[in-house]
Formats: C-alpha cells, structure tokens, sequence
C-alpha cells in the first residue's frame, strides 16, 4: 500500500522539478538578459558597471539558469535525489530571500524568474516561493523513497543529454540571437504601428483614469473627464492613477542625431530599408566584424539604403571607435537600456524596412564580406520568409524530454503490469 506521505513527496516533486526546468529554460532562452536582471539585482550592494561586471553577471546567469534547469530535470528523473533535494530546498531559501528583499527594497520591478515570457512582480515572485519551499523540504524529507525512473546503470544517458545540452542551448543563445524573443523589438514588429498603438492606449488610459476634484461649498467631489461638473464649481486638482505615473514605455526608440533633434520619425515614415548597427558602447562592442561591417555599409550607400551606427557612447568613444575600426557611417544616440532591449549582441544588427523589423542579427551571424551584396539585395524581397533562429540549438533538450517522457512510461507500464499481476494472484489464490 502507498502511503499518503510519500505520494504528497511524489507530487511534490514533481510540481517543483516541473518549475525549476520552466524557470531555468526560460532564463538560458536570454542568459544576456538574464546577466542584466542580476546586475540590476546587485547594483545597491555592488559595482557591476564596466566589462568586468558585464562578464561576472553573465557567468553567474549561465550558472543560475543551468543549475535551475538540472535540478528540476534530475528531481523528475529522480537521480541523485538526496543530493538534489537538498539543492532545491537550499535554492529555495535563498530565492524566497532574495524576493522578500526585492519585495521591501523593490531593486526591479519585475523578478525575471521566467526571464521575459512570464512576469511577476516582486510580491508575486515571494508568494511563489512561499509555495514551492514547503514544497521543497517534503521532497527533502522523503527524498530516498521517491520512484527513480532510471537505474544506477541507465541514469548517466538522460544526466549527460541534460547537462549537455542546456550548456549547449545557452551558449547559442549567447553567442547568437535569443532562441525565442519575448522582448518589444521582436523580427515582424511594425515598429511605426506599435509605437503609435502604445500611445494612443496611454492616452486612453490616461482619460480614463484621471479624477478631477472640484469643490463647492464645503463639499469635495471627484469627476471624470467625461461628467465634469458646471462652473459653480470651483477646480482644485487632477488625481492620476499611481500607477501610469510611474508607466515606462515598451517602446522607448527615440535615437537623436549629432545636433540633438530626434530622427525616430525619419527612421520610422521613411520608406525602403534601414540598417542600424546598435551597440550600447562603442568601447565594449567586438572589433572581429570591422570588414564586414565596413562592406555592409558601403554596399548599403551603393543600393540607396540608409545605415547608421547607434550607441549611448560619448562623443570621445564615438571618435575613438572611428578611429580604431575607420567607420564613416553617421551615428545615432540612444539611450543604453533600449538598446539592450532591442538586442543583445555588441554590435548587432537591426534591419527595418518601411518601419517594420524584418532581420536581426547578432556580429557572430553578420554576412561575410563575399555574401553581403546578396544579403542586401535579398531585403528588398517583400515575399520572402522573415528569418528564424536555428531550432538545432534545441535538438538535445528535446531528446532529453523523449528520454523523460520515456521513463515515465515505462515507469507506469511497470507499475500497471505488477498491480494486474498481483491481482490474477489474487483472483486465482496463488501464493504472493
């Protein structure tokens, strides 16, 4: 008989094995953007500016998002499970931690557990972990009575495909474009469209919120926009919703030239292709890519596309980049925090066609010097499919879920075999 102990570990085991895979999948889909939320994270207590902060971030976010991933893949497996039971509780007590941290201090306003595809705020994010650490400490307190789904002999074949390839999936997506783009910027925006949509819903929203109070009298009354009161009433202030006082905007693209006048209009309203060649400093972007760059710009000029670097640098990093790589395209300014948003490569490219986003790419997949006039030529194509990350990234992850899903029914087929067994026993009195 199963006793009601070591199912509820069961289960447990398994809704905390199924969120650590979730919430570290979705992280090392973006371990760049994972480095930026732990940077903003450790900005009060420490100085993460600067390449050297750049590169501590990124290896911890490659360690938290690998780590989280393969305690949840290895608690579903049931391997190594007094060890990694007493990982997750570990883990756990430092994340319910470090969110009621966020929840008093508020260091960011979302939590970045599930990275960009799920957010949740820093109270949301400590009533999660309010829930999964009870949790995890009854995995820990019957951690050797869980079910295994692999022998001793068989657990390495599932252990390797996990490590492997979540460490392969992230150093793809760092080295290329995030596998799946949960951000504003993604390839098939209409930026012009998006930007004009968010501010008409602002404005909207603003109406709509708003509270006049006027007073008459001795009476105080609050109207809205549409239900104001006559002039015998005397106007004393408007009331804004809180929360739109503090709203930032998903598409804050508003890049200016050298004299200070916003070009995001022009970039947007013109027609035909523009290229962008976005880092957020000059200082910091790779050098590898200077010829490629150089070819793409000059062939851009030669099929009447317009082409601009943009970067939050200062006019000194600016003129030394110029100096070191001798760029002669014009330059934009804009702030660092969208660029980062836009993309996460330094440098990458941004292509727009007619004010939409149709290319992304990161300096490792820039075209080769042979191939950048057929890359250009081939923008113009309004028929052609828009690009697509590589789903090869992904093959070793997917094997390692076949091997998974393969355990488990296994697992129940043993089990259903062994239950009908002992009951044609049972049926037929014979000895157990």
């Amino acid at each position: 008989m199963i006793h009601p102990r070591h199912t509820l570990a069961e289960v447990a085991r398994v809704i905390v094995g199924l969120v650590f895979v979730l919430s570290g999948l979705l992280k090392a889909v973006d371990p760049v953007g994972t480095a930026l939320k732990i940077g903003q994270y450790l900005t009060p207590i420490l100085d993460v500016h600067g390449p050297k902060g750049e590169v501590f971030t990124l290896v911890i976010s490659f360690i938290l998002c690998g780590s989280e991933f393969l305690l949840g893949a290895f608690l579903l497996m049931g391997v190594y499970r007094k060890l990694c039971a007493r990982l997750s509780l570990l883990f756990m007590l430092v994340m319910t931690a470090v969110s009621l941290y966020s929840v008093l201090a508020h260091p960011v306003s979302d939590c970045g557990c599930f990275g960009d595809a799920i957010r949740l705020t820093p109270l949301e994010t400590f009533l999660k972990n309010l829930i999964l650490l009870p949790l995890s400490f009854l995995v820990l307190r019957d951690a050797r009575a869980l079910r295994h789904l692999y022998s001793r002999r068989e657990r390495w074949v599932p252990a390797i495909l996990a490590v492997v390839g979540i460490i392969y999936f992230m150093v793809n997506n760092y080295r290329h474009l995030p596998y799946r783009d949960f951000r504003p910027y993604s390839i098939g925006t209409d930026l012009r469209r998006a930007i004009v949509q968010e501010e008409e819903e602002l404005q909207k929203a603003l109406i709509g919120s708003t509270k006049y109070l006027y007073k008459k009298g001795g009476e105080s009354k609050a109207f809205d926009a549409t239900n104001l009161p006559d002039s015998s009433w005397t106007f004393v202030e408007a009331q804004q919703d809180t929360r739109l006082v503090d709203y930032l905007p998903k598409y804050d693209f508003s890049p200016l030239d050298s004299t200070g006048q916003s070009v995001a209009q022009e970039l947007l309203e013109g027609k035909g292709i523009t290229l962008l060649l976005l880092a957020p400093s000059w200082r910091t972007a790779s050098q590898s890519v200077i010829d490629e760059v150089a070819e793409l710009y000059q062939e851009s000029l030669a099929l009447g596309y317009h082409f601009y670097g943009v970067s939050a640098s200062t006019s000194e990093e600016t003129a030394e980049w110029r100096y070191q790589t001798g760029a002669s395209y014009p330059m934009l300014q804009l702030d660092a925090t969208p660029i980062r948003t836009i993309i996460r490569s330094q440098p990458g490219l941004v292509v727009l066609r007619d004010g939409q986003i149709i290319d992304k790419r990161a300096y490792a997949d820039f075209p080769s010097v042979e191939n950048v006039s057929h890359y250009l030529k081939g923008l113009q194509d309004t028929e052609a499919p828009l690009p697509s990350p590589s789903a090869t990234r992904t093959y070793l992850l997917w094997a390692w879920a076949g091997l998974l899903l393969l355990g488990f029914l296994r697992f129940w087929a043993r089990k259903l075999h062994l239950t009908i067994h002992l009951h044609l026993k049972k049926r037929l009195h014979l000895p157990q």
